[in-house]
């Protein structure tokens, strides 16, 4: 099994993803509502403040996806983020990661 974690910068596209997940077979996963360090550290710490105008326009807020999946899984994910936020051709969009998950408790086979 994998631990599928993504993170979504251009939040409108969550529900079009969501969608393709479920298209792809997979019923459920978790969405998190997350900030970014940039944002935090050019609002909050004075001494940064002029990193305001560097990230002027992207979005303050970011959603993050995990999802566990078995190994087989990971390659659709790909493609379906790749169809939905075009990830691999422009930065800033999306980022996805997978890592293997040892155990798990409290899921059904």
């Amino acid at each position: 099994m994998r631990l599928v974690i993504i993170f979504l910068n251009k939040i409108e596209l969550l529900d079009d993803l969501l969608s393709a997940f479920l298209e792809i077979g997979i019923p459920g996963a978790t969405v998190v509502d997350t900030v970014g360090m940039g944002h935090i550290v050019s609002h909050n710490i004075p001494v940064f403040a002029g990193l305001r105008d560097f990230f002027a326009g992207s979005s303050p807020t970011n959603k993050t996806i995990l999802v566990v999946v078995k190994k087989d899984m990971i390659s659709k994910i790909d493609e379906a983020l790749k169809y939905v936020t075009e990830y691999d051709k422009k930065t800033g969009i999306a980022k996805m990661v997978s890592m293997p998950v040892d155990e798990l408790f409290g899921f059904e086979d």
